[in-house]
């Protein structure tokens, strides 16, 4: 999630739900002191909260990080007043200061979910690498019954290992069918649509939900785009379109290209969520089978939901990765292969930029290139399978000795360690080897129509 001042999510639930704004802190299992307000009645303005965490990064500053973390975690202590208390964490989301949780002192909290299943920590991460933010999400009031409440988090970094925050609770969220709205057309729409209907469900109930999801004139439906739903045997729950196949599994079903796409979704959902690539047919152009991309996630333990969008090779393989691969094509040719892979295999070369690198292989599968994995320089991974079992070198290997084309696999992406869909393009050299190159499909402008 991506807080521009405020995280992916924020824009779903803010798109979703009417409630009150203002500022709001970490979601702890530790509940703030009582209000002395009536019940869902914030206290705190946004001005007060803010001033209370640079307080506390000055007070860090004068003191240095170990008596400040003492204090912060100290309930009686000088940070603690009224529902603010201040907590404190790392880069990697570990929680190095908290008053009413010392239980989770030490602990990455990278996976933990906010209420409605949302992994809020890289938002504080993303907001406090700006130097500063806000993030919203939704977490169990212990004060009030443990209702599920919006809060807002005000987040400040102090220095590149450390960062401090705070926040008050903003009352119930009573989130409601959205009102309808154009269709998504990027990633982080589209990931923004499915979490808010897994917010509905949450709040609303299985039962409302499905029947909520299975209306083809209801809130969760944009054009071509609906929620459908399935559980962990691969059986519908809910399919607007065609409500005669809810009850059915689809688990043994393939796309156009042989690929049981509904297994695939099963796995990401049972990890958290994520996106898939696969060829279906539109009915909007004849049934001309198509690529579409999907987001699906849990619910909870008992089924998942997705929504697609249709798109082509051309919004998926962005013209700066097609130049890329151009330009390391065009030196291959020009300076010859061994000088070539020499090049691609230079961390420091000019062929790494940013999050792009060229890998290679010759058409026995054999690994020519690949700059962060120099071990596995000359071994042959033609039998290699991703993490949902695609021969994925196979496939550029096909694909190259046709020329040129798009592959797409899954792989642990090193930044979140989480296995994430990638989409590669591949080209034939001399028709004895491949280099190509790729990027993840992550929540974000990416457009898949339009």
């Amino acid at each position: 999630m991506k807080p521009a001042r405020v995280s992916a999510f924020t824009v779903i639930v803010l798109a979703l739900f009417v409630i009150s704004s203002g500022c709001t802190g970490p979601a702890s299992p530790a509940g703030p002191v009582p209000l002395e307000k009536p019940v869902f009645v914030n206290a705190t303005t946004n001005e007060t909260l803010v001033a209370f965490v640079h307080e506390a990064v000055a007070y860090a500053q004068a003191h240095g990080k170990d008596a400040a973390l003492a204090e912060f975690s100290n309930p009686e202590g000088s940070f603690v007043r009224g529902e603010l208390y201040i907590f404190a964490y790392d880069f990697a989301s570990t929680t190095l200061a908290h008053p009413f949780s010392p239980e989770k002192i030490g602990i990455s909290r990278t996976n933990e979910p906010d209420a409605f299943g949302n992994l809020y920590a890289q938002g504080f991460i993303d907001a406090v690498n700006e130097g500063d933010g806000f993030v919203y999400f939704y977490y169990q009031n212990p004060v009030h019954n443990d209702s599920i409440e919006k809060k807002l988090g005000y987040v400040v970094k102090v220095d590149d290992d450390w960062w401090l925050g705070s926040g008050v609770y903003y009352g119930p969220a009573e989130p409601v069918i959205p009102p309808g709205q154009g269709a998504p057309s990027t990633t982080q729409e589209i990931k923004d649509f499915v979490d808010a209907a897994a917010a509905y469900a949450q709040v609303n109930g299985k039962e409302a939900a499905l029947a909520a999801f299975s209306d083809p004139a209801g809130g969760f439906t944009r054009g071509d785009l609906y929620i459908y739903a399935l559980d962990y045997t691969g059986t519908a729950l809910a399919l607007p379109f065609q409500p005669q196949l809810a009850g059915t599994s689809f688990s043994n079903t393939q796309d156009a290209s042989g690929r049981y796409y509904t297994r695939t979704e099963i796995q990401l959902a049972r990890e958290g969520g994520g996106y898939l690539l696969y060829q279906y047919p539109d009915p909007a152009n004849n049934f001309t089978v198509r690529y579409k991309v999907s987001y699906v996630r849990p619910v909870d333990d008992t089924y998942w939901i997705g929504a697609g969008i249709y798109t082509s090779e051309d919004r998926l393989i962005d013209p700066k990765l097609r130049e890329f691969v151009a330009d390391a094509k065009f030196y291959a040719t020009t300076n010859g292969r061994e000088r070539a892979l020499s090049g691609f295999n230079d961390v420091n070369g000019s062929f790494i930029r940013d999050d792009l690198y060229i890998f290679a292989y010759d058409y026995a599968g054999n690994t020519l290139a690949w700059p962060y994995r120099p071990d596995l320089i000359g071994v042959n991974r033609l039998n290699a399978t991703d993490p949902m079992g695609s021969y994925h070198i196979r496939a550029m290997i096909e694909t190259a000795r046709n020329g040129e084309g798009m592959v797409e696999y899954y792989s642990v992406n090193p930044a979140s360690n989480t296995t994430q869909l990638k989409i590669s393009y591949v080209t034939d050299v001399d028709g004895t080897w491949l280099l190509g190159a790729g990027r993840y499909l992550e929540p974000g402008p990416v457009m898949l129509r339009g």
